[in-house]
């Protein structure tokens, strides 16, 4: 190297340890990135400054944050809390939460927990989203059994234990009964297609008994298996209609498709399910909608960053850059979905956030990694908010 391109490195070194010796002490006494930056370089107003002023002061919303300081024991607005400090803002105000099916002897418990959790839902302005899965105990609940009878006193119980507790029709929210019941999931063999049918019938309508105003959905996975599948060996994008044709046309307000990104594990060829189109399978969701009669479409999806993260040889985390790509992508799709004809449907996202490394599925859909994860999350949400998506949220504390 020549001296003077020494002399010129050497300046250029001693410029940044002075920069970032004077920004580690403007920031212990608490001055604010923007106005360091702006110090160090003379207070010039640069398009470079304006740029990281803006990223750093960007809200992902025009919405004022909820007042969320005194739920932080909850374990689903203590984690909103920091989705909203992510923010700056609000980042919604609706989120997911899962409930199991009530049978005879559980139903005034389970009520009396749930109308603790809906009172301080609705206390915070969240509204929820409530999905019902099918367990009787730690067992999955017979379809058959259930549409004999078998539960119903239960069911009256459950639901008038939530009026009796003050829980009002508003408070509801959205509820989900039974949801991915096309996949070998709540491991029924012996039920058909039909007998979702008849089954969402059943609850929604003990439900609206007691609340009449609720609203109702059904969630279905964008991948279809018979139902004597029960290692997720042999699915297919196929027409869900069989799952519909037989609800009661008028109580159902939305339909949800759930899908997922999928790659294979680390010893396996290399195999991947990344565009949105694909795994969430947008014509499946009109035609739904459409055998409903019903304007109402939403996609329960994610981006992970991790698979198989129980064991390393396995292991597959996917780069940033791909993740972001995930997260656009679902947003397109779900534009997409929304203007098919002229703007004829109205469609919402829920985020399925929740890292669930240690859990059977092995996979870590959280975004508070690294900072490069809550950039990637932010700018998500912010773009939704800009055209005009609405985002729901699952995720919670532990």
């Amino acid at each position: 190297m020549k001296r003077k391109e020494l002399l010129v490195v050497n300046a250029i070194i001693i410029s940044l340890v002075v920069f970032f010796g004077a920004l580690t002490v403007g920031l212990s006494v608490n001055d604010d990135l923007a106005t360091l930056i702006k110090g160090a370089f003379g207070g010039k107003d640069t398009t470079a400054l304006q740029q990281i002023e803006k990223e750093m002061t960007a809200t992902c919303s025009k919405k004022q944050a909820l007042a969320l300081t005194g739920y932080s024991k909850d374990p689903y607005l203590g984690k909103l809390q920091q989705y909203q400090e992510l923010c700056g803002s609000q980042a919604t105000n609706r989120m997911m939460l899962f409930t199991s099916f009530s049978d005879n002897n559980t139903a005034a418990g389970d009520a009396a927990k749930m109308a603790a959790q809906l009172k301080t839902f609705a206390a915070a302005k969240v509204s929820p989203i409530v999905i019902a899965e099918p367990y009787v105990g730690d067992g999955p609940m017979s379809y058959k059994t259930y549409l004999s009878g078998a539960y119903d006193a239960g069911m009256n119980t459950y639901f008038q234990k939530l009026k009796d507790a003050g829980v009002t029709d508003q408070m509801m929210g959205l509820w989900v009964p039974f949801p991915e019941s096309n996949t070998p999931l709540w491991n029924n063999k012996d039920t058909e297609p039909r007998d979702f049918s008849l089954s969402v019938n059943k609850y929604v309508s003990t439900m609206k008994k007691y609340f009449p105003k609720a609203k109702a959905s059904v969630l279905l996975s964008a991948t279809t298996y018979d139902p004597n599948d029960l290692e997720y060996n042999n699915g297919d994008y196929i027409s869900l209609v069989p799952y519909l044709q037989e609800i009661t046309r008028g109580s159902i307000d939305s339909i949800g498709i759930q899908g997922f990104p999928w790659v294979s594990n680390a010893q396996a060829q290399r195999r991947e399910i990344f565009k949105a189109a694909e795994f969430l399978q947008p014509e499946l969701a009109i035609e739904a909608a459409r055998e409903l009669r019903i304007r109402d479409i939403w996609y329960n999806t994610g981006s992970f960053a991790a698979k198989y993260t129980q064991d390393d040889d396995r292991r597959v985390n996917i780069t940033a850059n791909e993740r972001k790509a995930i997260l656009a992508d679902i947003l397109t799709t779900a534009e997409s979905t929304q203007d098919y004809q002229q703007n004829e449907y109205r469609v919402f996202v829920n985020l399925f956030s929740e890292d669930k490394s240690e859990a059977g599925e092995a996979t870590d859909w959280s975004y508070f990694q690294s900072t490069e994860s809550k950039t990637i999350l932010k700018d998500f949400l912010t773009k939704a908010n800009d055209r005009g998506v609405p985002v729901t949220l699952y995720d919670k504390t532990k």
